[in-house]
This record gives structure tokens, sequence and C-alpha cells, in this order.
């Protein structure tokens, strides 16, 4: 279906910079064009933890409780919603930025068992980003990062266990992103915000022409 803004959309592992990209792209955009952000994840991701982390120790995270291919399943469901019911403001944007895609989940949660087919036709009905940014980083720059702005994976985990799992997720991110089709954009994650967005606004420019 022709849509008439462009759709960006941007990748990456916790402690990436993904989402400071994505303020930082929304920023820089405003000035001259009308921007949209979206974050898929923010919703389910609350309703999970009131659901499975509330009156609970910090210790526990709904990640542990919840099963992985059924937050899959609602995440694919969520970024769906945004299209239909966000669907006029998204037609008066020039673009619209999306704080991750698709590959989150596949790299964040396992894959949907139960619907599947369900699902691949939700999935389906998400539209192809006209550049797909992924925020590249290596798990020790991501660790540093979390445990800076005192994430609570750092305030739970040891260095060890929080490495351990960072480098889980990167690997899964690279299959993930492998898989992609089109190709992602790789951006270097150990920049800092204002090279990498620069470094992103060149690869839209890029892209557009």
């Amino acid at each position: 279906m022709e849509r008439g803004y462009r759709l960006i959309a941007v990748e990456g592992v916790d402690g990436s910079g993904k989402s400071t990209l994505v303020e930082n792209l929304r920023e820089h955009l405003s000035r001259n064009f009308r921007t949209e952000v979206a974050r898929p994840a923010r919703a389910m991701t609350a309703a999970f933890r009131e659901l499975a982390e509330k009156g609970r120790p910090e210790s526990v995270l709904y990640q542990d409780r919840i099963p992985p291919d059924f937050r899959h399943s609602a995440y694919l469901l969520e970024t769906a919603v945004h299209f239909r019911y966000r669907r006029e403001q998204f037609e008066h944007a020039d673009f619209v930025l999306f704080d991750r895609w698709l590959q989150t989940w596949q790299a964040y949660c396992d894959e949907v068992v139960e619907h599947r087919d369900w699902m691949s036709r939700i999935a389906a009905t998400t539209p192809e980003p006209d550049v797909l940014l992924w925020v590249r980083v290596d798990p020790e720059t991501a660790c540093r990062r979390l445990v800076e702005r005192q994430d609570r994976w750092a305030r739970i985990y040891s260095p060890a266990q929080l490495h351990d799992k960072i480098a889980r997720l990167c690997d899964r991110y690279e299959k993930a992103m492998l898989d992609t089709r089109p190709g992602a954009v790789v951006l270097d994650g150990t920049r800092s915000p204002a090279e990498l967005l620069a470094d992103a606004l060149d690869r839209v420019t890029e892209k557009a022409a």
C-alpha cells in the first residue's frame, strides 16, 4: 500500500544507543519536517510489568514469568495496531520513526508457537521500512552504558551475568539482521550520539536519492 511518508525503523540491543538516536533524529527532522515517533513495545511491556512484577521484589522480571512466544505475539500485535489506529497521524507526517522493529522480537523472544499462521499474517500487514537502521554495538560497550545509566538489568544481574545476557542478545541480533531482506543499514553504535546522528542522516538521505 502506498504511503505519503518515509518510514524509518531503528533497531539495536539495549545499551546500543538506539533510543537516543531515535530522539535525536526526531529533534533534527522536526525542524523542517512533520515527524511522528512510535515505540511499539511500550504498551505491552507496561502491561506485562503491571501483571508480573508489581508488588514483587525488583529481581522478579516479567521476562521470566510470561512465556517468550506469548510476548512475541503481543508485540507483533502492538506493532500492527500502530499502523491501524495511528494511520491518520502517520499520513499527515513526512517521517515516521519506529523505535524498535520486528527483529527485536526475534532477538528478545522465542518464535511464536501457537497460532503461528495467524501471527504470520499479522506480521505480513506491517509495511517494509524505507530505511532500517541497525545500531550495532559490542556487548562490552552495551553493558558499560547499562551500568552507567543504572539500568534495572545492571542492578539485578552480576557483571558476568549481564555480559552473558547482552552477548546472547547481540548474537541473536546478528542472525535476525542477516535474515533481513532488504538488508539493514549498519551503524557503529560505539560512536558518539552526534556522530551517530550524522551517519544516520547521511544514510537516510542516501537511501532517498
